[in-house]
């Protein structure tokens, strides 16, 4: 008890350091580039750094094959610092699931393309949810 206390004390500080948002595992949260979230009782936060690629078929045209989105995310737990790519096929409007370490990534990125838009960066969001 005294342990977890003491973790998300030390979240508490380091957020206030870097201005991270607090969620809980299990609640979903919807991150844009550049921004930081730690997971309360855990000792984990996450930062979405950028869209590597994005070549998903917008949804108003016909393509030959569906493309992807793939999305570079920091993840720092504990001392360690390691770098995520998770990736989300075009044409599949649901969550994708990824597992990493001792946590799934059920995540959807938006927005989702169409022929005659484009993404800015400031328009990305992953929404994400962190389990056991």
């Amino acid at each position: 008890m005294l342990y977890r206390l003491l973790a998300v004390f030390a979240i508490s500080i380091i957020c206030v350091f870097t201005a991270c948002d607090k969620t809980g595992l299990g609640e979903e949260f919807s991150v844009s580039i550049g921004q930081t979230i730690a997971i309360m009782g855990e000792d984990i936060r996450i930062t979405f750094l950028e869209v590597i690629n994005d070549n998903r078929c917008a949804r108003d045209v016909v393509c030959v094959t569906e493309g992807d989105v793939v999305c570079k995310m920091r993840v720092v737990q504990g001392d360690s610092s390691y770098d995520i790519e998770l990736a989300q096929p075009g044409l599949y409007y649901d969550y994708s699931q990824r597992l990493y370490g001792d946590y799934f990534y059920t995540f959807k990125v938006t927005p989702y393309p169409e022929s005659e838009k484009k993404i800015s960066v400031d328009e990305y969001r992953i929404l994400l949810t962190l389990n056991k």
